[in-house]
Parts: C-alpha cells; structure tokens; sequence
C-alpha cells in the first residue's frame, strides 16, 4: 500500500477512536471517519483499513462476550469469540449492508449481533457434539486420554493446547488469515473446501497456500511464541 494511503488510513483511525469515545460520551453517532474505515474495508476489501477497525473496536467486542449471560458455558477464552465475531462480520457483511450503515450504532449493532451469534451457535454446536456421540467416538477419546498419565496432566494439557491456539490467534493480522489458520490447522480442510464454504472471500486455492505460508514464516520467525511453546 502507497504510504499516502496508509497515512490515510491511520488518520481516519485517529479520528474514528475520537468519534467512537464521543459516541460513548455523549452519544453524537455520526462518525464520519468510522463509517468510512467500514465501508473501505468492506467495499474496497481493503485488509489495512479492516485491521484498523478490529484494533479499534476489539476492545468492546471482548467486553461484550464477557458479559453474555452465556458465554461461560462454552467453555473458551473471551479472545477466541472477538476473532469469531470479527470474522464472521467480514464474512458476511455485504456493500448493499454496509451503505445501510448510516451512523456508527447500526454498525457496531451488527458486529454485537456477530459475536451473540457466534458465543449461542458454540454451545448449540457443543449440544449437537454431545447428542452424535457413539461408542466408538467415546472409545478414541478414552484411547487418546489414556497416553496422558492422570487427570492434573490431562488438564494442564487441554489448558495448554487452547492457551497455544489463542496465542497464535493474536499474531493473525488479517481475517482471511483467521479463516486460513482455524479451517487448514483446526478443522482440517483443504483449500478446495475454504474456497466453497466462503465464496468471494479468496481469489483461488493458490491465495490461500500463499497466505497459509506466509502465517507459516511467520509464526517461525516468531522467537517470543517459540519460546513459549517450547
């Protein structure tokens, strides 16, 4: 990105964390500059401008899902459904919805409704885990449990595992490279799957290898992280 544009960008942040603390404040909700990051990250698919806004407005979102009266239940860390709630905004936001987007409220309502929807559709997936069980999947996970020697181990470890993915997670930088790291490392798809499951999002199965290799340097260049998981 040119630096002019950059500059752009990082000015329009400026004004719209001014424009959201007044909208906080004092309840002025027109906020020319936050709409304008919106509808650039939105209409442009400009990844800068989208990055801008989930730093703006990450703090609120987390702030919400530790308040649901559900989010306990599920069981994960509040920063595990602030990357849910601002991808599944990038996923499903339209131009046509985002030039509905008259004032900073509507806005900020519908990125609230993404993270109510993602914190509700976890447990509703958690209920269907546990009614599809059968005998065989309760004989793996006994199998797999059973290499782990007693109970404190066995939960240091699940603790473990989702305090790694969680730190992985914040070193993501664009929601594309959200939705490369949880479906490829997490849910084990193949790029031919991502590109059906999000029509429009990637160009073609080369972009999502390129954006996967690219997460993959960086996460080895990372020494902090490596520190950490070692």
């Amino acid at each position: 990105m040119p630096t002019l544009s950059r500059q752009y960008l990082q000015d329009l942040a400026d004004h719209c964390a001014e424009e959201t603390h007044d909208f906080f404040q004092n309840g002025q909700n027109a906020c020319a500059s936050c709409l304008t990051l919106f509808k650039r990250a939105v209409l442009e698919q400009d990844e800068d401008a989208w990055e801008l806004i989930y730093r703006q407005y990450e703090p609120l979102v987390k702030g919400w899902v530790l308040r649901h009266p559900a989010f306990l239940q599920t069981g994960e860390e509040a920063d595990f459904f602030v990357n849910v709630a601002f991808s599944r905004m990038w996923q499903a936001i339209t131009p046509e919805k985002c030039e509905g987007f008259n004032d900073i409220k509507s806005a900020l309502r519908y990125l609230q409704a993404c993270t109510h929807s993602a914190i509700l559709d976890s447990i509703r997936q958690q209920r269907s885990e546990w009614l599809d069980i059968d005998a065989s999947d309760v004989q793996r996970q006994i199998d797999a449990h059973a290499a782990i020697p007693n109970i404190e181990d066995r939960v240091q470890h699940r603790i473990y595992c989702k305090q790694a993915l969680i730190a992985i997670q914040k070193r993501m930088k664009t929601p594309k490279e959200h939705y490369v790291l949880h479906e490829m490392f997490v849910l084990g798809l193949k790029p031919s799957e991502i590109i059906r499951k999000h029509p429009g999002v990637f160009r073609d199965v080369q972009e999502i290898y390129r954006i996967k290799e690219n997460i993959l340097a960086r996460l080895r260049r990372d020494k902090e992280l490596q520190k950490y998981l070692a």
